[in-house]
């Protein structure tokens, strides 16, 4: 049995797929490939992200892939994977959790607090930019869209004098993180919901890959990111909403949580922590949310 992988093209997305690969290799004794797929927000990058639809532009065409039977299985970054799958989608499995921190990338700070005043700063997030603002209201913050090769080189050519990138997609690239990158502490900036998951999307009807995947999934992780996701699914925020979260594993079949939610144009910034047992995860980040609702309508 051959099993298609789907991927978008770029070389971080072909790194984590191959990941997925290996386990299906070794954990099932079955052959996996790898399928290309180039998409929509990978070829418009002179463009704000959120203008032109958001992180699902980074899934339109493999999901329109594998609808259509193309490939068996579809590999994304967990953090670009909207609340709400396409009808006839489901998320099937995520691989263990890989560092879930934002990196500082610069040459002349190791903190956020250490940037020049009015220091020019790359970033298309907006989760990233009213974090760095909530800190220092008097950094410049500039459109910086590209693949983490492109994003990187900017910083090396002296083009921005700094980014933020995700501390686990630089790793998994192989770079030297010893140099001009620190890890920006939860306190200062929280994840993105989902980052540093890789995540497997299969169709509901396929029982089969349906039942392969169950066998390479990574409990725990799968676990914690019900509390992001519930979260998430339940804002149901628009794609220039902040909102960031991170669940993590305590020990006693326990977690704790931190979330935030923001407007764009500053208008609010709410943070929270809450905790629990795992079992009650999901419906614990849907009660998070739900405060932080409240709170816009009081």
């Amino acid at each position: 049995m051959i099993i298609r992988v789907g991927s978008r093209a770029s070389r971080l997305a072909l790194i984590q797929a191959q990941a997925v690969v290996q386990k299906i290799n070794d954990l099932l004794g079955l052959n996996a490939i790898i399928i290309p797929i180039k998409t929509t927000g990978d070829l418009i990058q002179n463009k704000n992200l959120y203008d032109i639809g958001g992180k699902g532009l980074f899934l339109k065409e493999i999901e329109y892939a594998l609808l259509n039977n193309t490939i068996d299985i579809a590999v994304h970054s967990l953090k670009d994977v909207p609340a709400y799958l396409p009808d006839g989608l489901q998320l099937a499995a995520v691989l263990e959790r890989g560092n879930v921190g934002d990196m500082l990338v610069s040459k002349i700070a190791n903190k956020i607090t250490d940037l020049p005043l009015g220091a020019r700063v790359g970033t298309s997030s907006v989760r990233r930019r009213i974090q760095l603002l909530m800190l220092r209201p008097d950094l410049n913050i500039v459109l910086f869209r590209g693949n983490v090769d492109t994003r990187w080189n900017k910083i090396v050519n002296n083009e921005v004098d700094a980014t933020v990138l995700a501390a686990s997609g630089l790793q998994r690239l192989n770079y030297d993180t010893s140099g001009f990158c620190n890890i920006i502490p939860q306190n200062e900036m929280l994840p993105a919901i989902g980052q540093g998951v890789i995540a497997i999307e299969a169709r509901k009807d396929d029982k089969l890959i349906t039942q392969l995947c169950a066998k390479i999934n990574h409990q725990l992780t799968w676990q914690l990111i019900q509390v992001e996701r519930g979260y998430l699914k339940t804002l149901n925020a628009g794609c220039n909403v902040p909102v960031g979260g991170i669940a993590s594993y305590i020990g006693n079949n326990s977690f704790e949580a931190k979330f935030m939610l923001g407007d764009y144009n500053m208008r609010y910034f709410f943070y929270s922590e809450v905790c629990g047992k795992l079992q009650h995860g999901y419906d614990i980040g849907v009660e998070a949310a739900k405060n932080f609702q409240k709170k816009l309508f009081v």
